[in-house]
């Protein structure tokens, strides 16, 4: 997988790009209506015509914008803007319907493996045990917002093993079906971008950038019991931190 700092990207087009759906919001365009000209955002953002079409570019790429050739550039659709705090523990489905919107899953695969080294100590396993992993696409009104891939300690579930989670949660999955209560979770946050071969397979664009929330979940009697990657679409999403000042 790429590494964010070996991607060479252009920060000023992704400024312009928020700039841009700013714009969308403020002036409240609906699909099909026309945006500014070239002409028209290089004066109000004062920027060369080199970034912003940079960051038009993305925007297409995206789909929330699409060129007519002679004609300019057309709004698509309104782009999803989802700000969440990352202080209480929820799962993607909850983050998602906290945020008003409509989630649904896709499941890629679900396989049942030897844990790598790093899970291993991540689910303080002993040797011999095994995981299950589940690879999902997570949506909003559908609309692509996360790429999780959750492993799970094989004998949490003990005899049956869930092809999928009826209620879209995992962690919903764990509290109301096996009843085992979650306590916390310790968590990372990195910027990252999938390369070619990882954003064909996903069929998602290779430039859009993701918030990977690396975390393993705990129950109430401290055992680790599900470590996940969730790579959410920093289109669609932005994080923030409530922080105090310690006198």
């Amino acid at each position: 997988m790429a590494d964010f700092l070996e991607r060479k990207r252009s920060p000023l087009s992704a400024i312009v790009k928020e700039k841009i759906i700013e714009y969308i919001e403020q002036k409240d365009l609906k699909p099909g209506e026309k945006l500014p000209s070239e002409t028209d955002f290089v004066n109000i953002f004062n920027i060369s015509r080199v970034t912003l079409r940079e960051a038009i570019a993305q925007l297409s790429q995206e789909g929330i914008v699409y060129k007519k050739q002679g004609k300019g550039t057309f709004l698509r659709k309104k782009p999803l803007k989802m700000e969440s705090g990352v202080e209480n523990l929820g799962g993607v489905t909850e983050v998602i319907e906290n945020l008003n919107y409509e989630p649904s899953t896709e499941y890629i695969k679900v396989e049942i493996t030897e844990p790598t080294k790093e899970i291993k100590e991540k689910l303080d396993l002993k040797e011999g045990e095994k995981i299950v992993t589940y690879y999902r696409k997570r949506y909003a009104n559908k609309e692509f917002a996360v790429y999780s891939i959750s492993s799970v300690p094989i004998k949490i579930f003990k005899e049956n093993i869930p092809k999928f989670f009826p209620k879209e949660s995992m962690i919903r999955y764990f509290e109301e079906d096996l009843g085992i209560t979650i306590n916390g979770a310790l968590a990372e946050i990195q910027p990252f971008f999938f390369d070619k071969k990882e954003a064909k397979s996903l069929k998602i664009s290779e430039d859009i950038l993701f918030l990977l929330l690396k975390q393993t979940v705990y129950d109430y009697s401290s055992l680790p019991i599900i470590y996940s990657l969730d790579y959410y679409n920093a289109t669609l999403f932005k994080f923030y931190l409530n922080r105090k000042r310690i006198h």
